[in-house]
């Protein structure tokens, strides 16, 4: 690759407490930093638009900036343990930009049937990783990414359309 590949993470930033939002930004960090170590660039909408980081931005730059980067993306990585309106609008954003969508949620959600089964349902999603903790999170995620990356390159799976 001599271009990096851009890979969106996506995940809830609004409506929660300062101490949940920083644990929420650290495992997104984290797992960005996973997809730079398989060669593609991470995209954390929270370096731009955090509602709490970012409150000079509109509504309109905060759709505006996060779209572009959606469409821009190579893959998105969503987590969707907990609820949000913004992650289900990126899922669909990823749907129309024909890109690929990886869902990140606990086991236990999964199990109480708290994650919405429109957004596991949306034919943009091509993986789930339901998992125990973050570090079973991180290791389930390293074991995807070079999967993907072949799939992708012996043609088994369409590459996602680049804009």
């Amino acid at each position: 690759m001599s271009e990096k590949r851009m890979v969106y993470i996506s995940g809830a930033l609004s409506d929660m407490e300062d101490t949940e939002r920083a644990r929420l930004r650290m495992f997104y960090e984290w797992v960005g930093a996973v997809c730079e170590e398989y060669g593609f660039s991470a995209y954390l909408p929270h370096r731009f638009s955090d509602p709490a980081l970012h409150r000079n931005k509109s509504p309109q730059d905060v759709d505006r900036i996060d779209r572009t980067a959606v469409t821009l993306s190579y893959l998105v990585i969503a987590y969707v343990g907990m609820p949000s309106l913004g992650v289900g609008i990126e899922i669909e954003m990823a749907f129309h930009a024909y890109k690929p969508v990886v869902l990140l949620f606990e086991k236990e959600r999964m199990d109480q049937r708290r994650v919405s089964r429109l957004v596991r349902g949306n034919p943009s999603v091509w993986h789930e990783i339901p998992f125990t903790d973050h570090e079973d999170a991180i290791r389930q995620l390293k074991e995807f990414l070079p999967a993907f990356l072949a799939d992708v390159r012996e043609q088994s799976l369409p590459p996602p359309l680049s804009v």
